[in-house]
């Protein structure tokens, strides 16, 4: 990339934003309800065996059902959507997205560039020092530590001791979790032109910071830049089959977010211009920062662009256990954006779709566990209202399973022509298990958080270890109880568990999802190779965290 002084930009219109996905949502969404409400009309008409006291009730909660459905769908139509247009128009993008590459240059002087490593009790070395390889000659690293515990201090110490152009920066007040470290840093300052945000697992590509300029030389409003990550290998099969979710949903979902829907931040590999940073007063001070700091963007007047050329890596949650406290924090965050942003979104700046898109992104987090569980409840009582509740036509039932393997999609078109492809069948199976699993620990996180309960910033675990058969259950006993409770009392109203299956196998399957992270996988032919080399990072961490073999660090003269 060389060196130019800036020329005008065009990107404002090559990037306009289309509503025509969200008719097409909305319109299959009307048709599939109008198949709902048939449904229940033809059902209710039917119920001439009943008292009609029992009656009033059947029909009532079959009203509930639907209802609950009719929203459910929703969000499936509009994952099943996106999924099937990239399919059908990534040919199409593609050609719009290599028209910003006319716009790599590096104006004259380069723009100043900070590379912000977050990190609170968790540090990786290795992850950093492969970040900080840019081809490029004007940034600066500064770790923001919110650490307490005094080892990864002395850990991160060492590593800025071993390199000395890096800087580390710490609060005593670590107030706003991740958004007010942010802000403690970058308040009031005005030697940088943008930033660019990193947690403790990331990886960027060298290029990138190259690559991220064009972006903000196509587009004259754009204020964020949000990079495509995938998940590293994995140390184990829990994090190999799950890690796979990533790749697919950047490679396909976020690219037609980026032309038909609102366009998110994920709190990493993400890039922020000043102007943007200071158009907007800084993150808000929320658990949740990434997509509320989207919200504030739009606002300002400015754009969000995805790259899918930037690929970063990070790593998938090491065990059940991690995850499980990750989905903990991201059904509190999601929940307090509902409440802080709900009215802000419907006053914004942002066109209909955005809107629309934006609240069955964010607020399916928390609202969807809370409808499957009424939609468990309404189904047992009518069991015991005597009423077979598996009566509705074969077409919905054909939709809803339609519904639950359209996840699948994106998968298979990244991995088609893959390896990794013979690993969908498992990734799927374990993948719906582990969600429906989530969902005692989700209900109780809504209910708290209902009933006024602050939302604290939990840090994912990044350690791995084994699990033995007591400590496997003692991480799922709320899923195997919550399971056993539902089926039985299916079971009883129904006198078969089937129109609960899905929540009651993933609870009970909980325990062996854990299992997994048990089988470690041996390492990958790079870093074998790396082994044979005899290299090994100059700055590696401390006895607390997992340790592997690691590459040693170039020199980087040009991280000033």
């Amino acid at each position: 990339m060389k060196i130019k002084e800036a020329r005008p930009t065009a990107g404002a219109t090559i990037m306009k934003k289309r509503p025509t996905l969200y008719i097409i949502i909305l319109s299959a969404w009307l048709c599939c309800t109008a198949l709902l409400i048939y449904s229940l009309v033809r059902i209710a008409t039917g119920l001439t065996e009943y008292s009609p006291v029992r009656t009033a009730f059947i029909i009532a909660l079959l009203s509930v059902n639907t209802a609950v459905l009719a929203i459910l769908w929703l969000g499936s139509i509009k994952d099943f959507t996106f999924s099937a247009a990239y399919v059908i128009l990534r040919k199409k993008l593609d050609r719009q997205y290599k028209q910003i590459d006319e716009f790599s240059y590096i104006p004259d002087p380069a723009p100043r560039f900070l590379l912000l490593y977050c990190t609170c009790n968790d540090f990786n070395a290795k992850a950093l020092s492969e970040c900080r390889k840019q081809n490029y000659p004007n940034f600066k690293t500064v770790i923001l530590d919110d650490s307490s515990d005094p080892q990864y201090k002395k850990e991160i110490d060492r590593y800025r001791f071993h390199h000395r152009n890096v800087e580390v920066v710490r609060r005593a007040d670590r107030t706003g979790y991740k958004a007010g470290n942010l802000n403690h840093y970058l308040k009031g300052r005005a030697d940088y032109d943008y930033f660019v945000v990193l947690d403790s697992d990331e990886i960027i590509p060298p290029d990138y910071i190259e690559k991220v300029i064009k972006y903000f030389n196509y587009d004259p409003k754009c204020g964020a830049v949000q990079a495509k990550h995938t998940a590293q290998r994995g140390e184990n099969v829990f994090q190999r089959l799950m890690g796979l979710c990533v790749g697919s949903n950047g490679t396909t979902t976020q690219v037609i977010k980026n032309f038909y829907g609102a366009n998110a931040l994920i709190g990493h590999g993400m890039t922020i211009s000043r102007a943007c940073y200071e158009a907007t007063g800084g993150f808000p001070l929320v658990v949740a920062e990434d997509i509320s700091f989207a919200v504030d963007i739009k606002n300002a007047g400015m754009n969000i662009i995805y790259a899918p050329d930037i690929l970063c890596k990070e790593e998938f949650p090491v065990s059940y256990v991690s995850l499980k406290k990750r989905q903990c924090k991201w059904t509190q965050g999601n929940l307090e954006y509902m409440k802080k942003y709900g009215k802000q979104i419907g006053r914004s700046k942002m066109s209909w779709f955005e809107k629309l898109d934006i609240r069955l992104s964010h607020y399916s987090l928390p609202i969807v566990p809370v409808l499957s569980f009424l939609l468990t409840v309404c189904t047992v009582a009518l069991g015991f209202l005597g009423y077979p509740v598996i009566r509705y036509s074969l077409a919905i039932y054909c939709v809803m399973i339609l519904f639950l393997c359209s996840p699948m999609i994106p998968d298979l078109f990244v991995y088609r022509k893959d390896r990794n492809f013979f690993m969908l069948l498992p990734y799927f199976i374990v993948n719906i298990a582990t969600y429906a699993s989530l969902a005692p620990m989700m209900l109780k996180t809504v209910f708290l958080g209902a009933c006024g309960k602050k939302a604290v910033f939990l840090v994912t675990p990044k350690q791995s270890q084994k699990y033995s058969v007591k400590e496997m259950f003692r991480y799922s006993w709320d899923s195997v109880v919550f399971a056993v409770l539902v089926g039985v009392l299916a079971f009883f109203a129904c006198g078969s568990i089937l129109p609960v299956i899905f929540i009651v196998a993933g609870c009970l399957l909980a325990p062996l999802i854990i299992a997994l992270s048990n089988f470690r996988l041996p390492e990958s032919r790079a870093a074998r190779k790396k082994v044979k080399a005899g290299t090994q990072d100059d700055a590696a961490p401390l006895p607390l965290r997992r340790t592997s073999r690691r590459s040693k660090a170039l020199p980087l003269p040009l991280d000033v």
